[in-house]
């Protein structure tokens, strides 16, 4: 079964709702399709946040969401993840990327 939601925070209150409930007699599971507008973007210094990860690179488009993956002392392994809400947006930021320098910065 899929679901199909407008955002990511109503996708994740479905998730919530129905991940691990009882459907006739069997326990549902609930998990995220792969995000077809995302990217995993390596090499971020530690001092990155999740916001300045955003701001650069909403010049491509609209960013649903931007993350700084951290360890459990919530210093940053040096990745984070960028999802667009539009699949070119996630492809016109890697065609920057792959033809030129592309850097973080204030």
């Amino acid at each position: 079964m899929f679901l199909f939601k407008d955002t990511r925070r109503n996708a994740e209150t479905a998730r919530a709702a129905i991940d691990m409930t009882q459907n006739n007699g069997r326990e549902l599971c609930c998990r995220f399709a792969t995000h077809t507008a995302a990217l995993k973007v390596i090499n971020i210094g530690p001092l990155a946040s999740n916001e300045l990860l955003e701001q650069a690179f909403s010049q491509f488009g609209d960013v649903e969401r931007a993350v700084v993956v951290c360890d459990d002392r919530g210093k940053s392994k040096g990745y984070g993840l960028v999802e667009f809400f539009r699949k070119a947006s996630a492809q016109a930021a890697m065609q920057k990327i792959n033809d030129s320098l592309f850097l973080l910065g204030r």
